[in-house]
C-alpha cells in the first residue's frame, strides 16, 4: 500500500470515531438563520466572515475625494466584535464640476426636507464612475439644551461622555440625534439604489432623489448623534458617536479615504486612537477634514468615537484636548 493510501485509510478511521455533540445541528441552523436576517443576500460577502450589516456605513465617504483601484491599509482598530478599517486609495479626482454639482445638490436637497427628515440621492455620473452611487442626508433636529439630548440619547442608545473642556473661544452650539450626511446600510442601499437608478433613468437626470421614509427612523447602527461646538470665528468641532449593540452579529466598518489623508496613531485617555487629516474632503466647506477616532466599550455595547472639524486653524492639540476630556 502507497504511503498515500495508507494515510488516507487511517484518516478515514480516525474521522470514523468523531461525533458532533446532537445539539450541534440545531447550533448551526440558528446562526445561518440570524445571519440571513442580518445581511443582504444580494451582497457579495467578503473574505472575513463578519455580518454586513454596517459594511456600507461609509460608502458616501468615496464621495470625498478620487478613487482609483489601488489601495493602502491606513489603520484597523478592533474590539471583540467591530473592526474599523480606513484605506486609502490612489486618487482619480472627480471632475471640479461634477463635485460642484454634487455639493449643491446635497444643500438644495436638503433645503427642501423638514427637520428630522432624511432623503435618499442617487448620481448617475458617480454609477459611470463605478462608485458608490448612493448617499443618504438629514436635515437634523437641533437641541440646543444638551441636557435634553442626554435624556434622549440615554433612552435610544447609551449614556454618552460629553466634554468637560473645550479649546480657548469655543462653546457648545447645538446637538443632533443624526448626522447632516450618514451612512446606509447594506439592505437599505440594495433597495434605493435600485429604485432611484430606474427613476433617474425614466427622467433622464443625473442626480434624483427621495424622502425616506418615517420608517427608517428606527434607531439603526447607522446613526451617529452628535455635539457640535463653535467659536466666534465661525469654526466647528463635533463631537459623533456610533454605537454597535452587543446584540449585533460582528461588524465590519469600512471607509475609503483619498490619496491626500493621513494618519498618525495617538492615544486618547489610555485607548488606541488615530488622527487624520483629509485635504480633498468634498462635502467639507473648507474642502478639508480633520479626524479623531476610537472604540469603546460600554455597557455590552461598542461605541466608535469621532472627534471632527473641518477646520485647518484648529490643531490636533485642540481634538486631543476635547477627546481626553470625555466623561
Amino acid at each position: 500500500m502507497s504511503i498515500e493510501n495508507q494515510l488516507k485509510t487511517e484518516l478515514q478511521q480516525f474521522a470514523g470515531t468523531l461525533h458532533a455533540p446532537s445539539q450541534l445541528d440545531d447550533r448551526i441552523a440558528a446562526l445561518i438563520r440570524k445571519q440571513t436576517r442580518m445581511t443582504a443576500p444580494s451582497l457579495r460577502p467578503g473574505k472575513r466572515k463578519y455580518a454586513t450589516r454596517a459594511a456600507l456605513i461609509a460608502a458616501c465617504i468615496f464621495l470625498f475625494s478620487g478613487i482609483a483601484y489601488a489601495s493602502n491599509l491606513l489603520y484597523t482598530m478592533q474590539s471583540d466584535k467591530v473592526r474599523v478599517e480606513l484605506t486609502q486609495q490612489a486618487a482619480a479626482t472627480l471632475p471640479a464640476s461634477l463635485s460642484a454639482e454634487l455639493t449643491q445638490s446635497v444643500r438644495d436637497i436638503r433645503s427642501q426636507l423638514a427637520s428630522g427628515e432624511s432623503a435618499y440621492v442617487y448620481s448617475a455620473e458617480l454609477e459611470k464612475r463605478k462608485l458608490p452611487a448612493l448617499l443618504k442626508i438629514t436635515a437634523p433636529a437641533a437641541y440646543t439644551n444638551i441636557d435634553a439630548w442626554k435624556t434622549e440619547t440615554k433612552k435610544r442608545f447609551v449614556p454618552f461622555k460629553t466634554p468637560t473642556a473645550l479649546p480657548a473661544g469655543f462653546a457648545f452650539v447645538r446637538a443632533e440625534l443624526e448626522s447632516p450626511v450618514s451612512g446606509i446600510d447594506a439592505a437599505a442601499y440594495e433597495q434605493y439604489h435600485s429604485l432611484l437608478r430606474k427613476k433617474a433613468g425614466a427622467a433622464n437626470q443625473t442626480i434624483v432623489w427621495q424622502k425616506a421614509p418615517s420608517a427608517d427612523k428606527a434607531v439603526s447602527p447607522m446613526d451617529t448623534p452628535g455635539l457640535v461646538y463653535a467659536n466666534g470665528d465661525g469654526e466647528q468641532i463635533e463631537v459623533r458617536y456610533q454605537v454597535f449593540s452587543g446584540d449585533d452579529a460582528a461588524t465590519d466598518v469600512r471607509t475609503i479615504t483619498g490619496e491626500s489623508t493621513t494618519a498618525e496613531k495617538v492615544s486618547v485617555s489610555g485607548k488606541d486612537g488615530y488622527y487624520t487629516l483629509n485635504r480633498n474632503h468634498m462635502l467639507s466647506e473648507t474642502g478639508a477634514m480633520q479626524s479623531l477616532a476610537w472604540l469603546e466599550k460600554q455597557d455590552g455595547s461598542t461605541i466608535l468615537y469621532q472627534v471632527t472639524t473641518p477646520s485647518l486653524k484648529v490643531s490636533e492639540d485642540d481634538l486631543l484636548h476635547i477627546a481626553n476630556s470625555l466623561q
